[in-house]
């Protein structure tokens, strides 16, 4: 895709469940029900998203005593210089963050985070990482922008609430970005879309990511399908986790955003995926 053109995105559940190799979850010994609980579970949030968009699913982990975090990361706001907020910048800003938090951590990154956090890994080596859960999320390896797998029709679907004005990629038709961002017809729940909704710095998705498949070979991943999701659609989806060899997957009857719009289904997922 031309990356003057596309640039970055964001960025009843069907509980069809683990499409992993075994369709039974495996048998945990006290020992490692323990260990799975020291994780501390980090929340990293895709384009045009707030931190706070983990809100709900956030609480949901706390109820069961899960130690968590919400990393907002640079280019929330439209005070900055969105030409400064490359994706290396995101990156930097999250290691930071990443050492703050107790280790080892088990990431969870929407959409455009995980490039921030492929990007992230090349960058802080001395950050304990167990896992990864990719929603609905990118994951670029070997020199390849975060986009690289996506299609023309993902594309369409994008640019058809979002125009690129003086750096930033900005809502500007908020019904036809809540239509192809999201599947929910709930007054309450587009407007908590909304509310958690920004615009985002464009040149953070044209950065590249030079993250080896063997360096990324010894963290557990799992991948969470949005089977409605119009902005990485599933052919896309199910590309991406080819791509870093993804064998454990779940899937969401959810559109591009199911931290907002399915977040009780997506918080037991979650704690599926890292066995907590």
């Amino acid at each position: 895709m031309n990356s003057k053109v596309w640039l970055p995105l964001s960025c009843a559940v069907i509980l069809s469940g683990c499409n992993s190799t075994s369709q039974q979850a495996p048998v945990q010994s006290l020992t490692q029900e323990t260990d799975a609980h020291k994780k501390s579970v980090i929340f990293i949030h895709g384009a045009h998203s707030k931190g706070t968009a983990w809100s709900t699913v956030q609480s949901q982990l706390t109820k069961k005593g899960i130690s968590n975090y919400v990393v907002d990361l640079p280019g929330r706001k439209t005070t900055i210089d969105p030409k400064s907020i490359t994706l290396d910048h995101a990156a930097q800003s999250l290691c930071t963050h990443l050492r703050s938090y107790p280790q080892p951590l088990a990431l969870v990154a929407h959409s455009q985070g995980g490039a921030v956090v492929h990007k992230a890994i090349t960058l802080c080596n001395d950050v304990n990482i167990s896992d990864i859960v990719y929603v609905s999320a990118v994951a670029p390896i070997e020199g390849a922008k975060p986009f690289a797998l996506l299609s023309k029709q993902d594309e369409d679907h994008y640019f058809s609430g979002i125009t690129y004005e003086d750096g930033w990629m900005k809502i500007s038709d908020t019904s036809a970005y809540l239509s192809s961002f999201t599947e929910t017809h709930s007054k309450s729940q587009q407007q908590f879309v909304l509310d958690n909704s920004v615009d985002e710095p464009a040149i953070t998705g044209d950065g590249k990511v030079m993250l080896s498949k063997a360096t990324l070979a010894p963290i557990n991943k799992a991948y969470v399908f949005a089977i409605q999701d119009k902005i990485i659609s599933l052919s896309s989806q199910k590309k991406i986790a080819e791509s870093i060899g993804i064998t454990q997957t779940y899937s969401l009857d959810s559109g591009h955003l199911p931290m907002l719009t399915k977040p009780f289904e997506l918080a037991e997922v979650i704690t599926q995926a890292l066995q907590l």
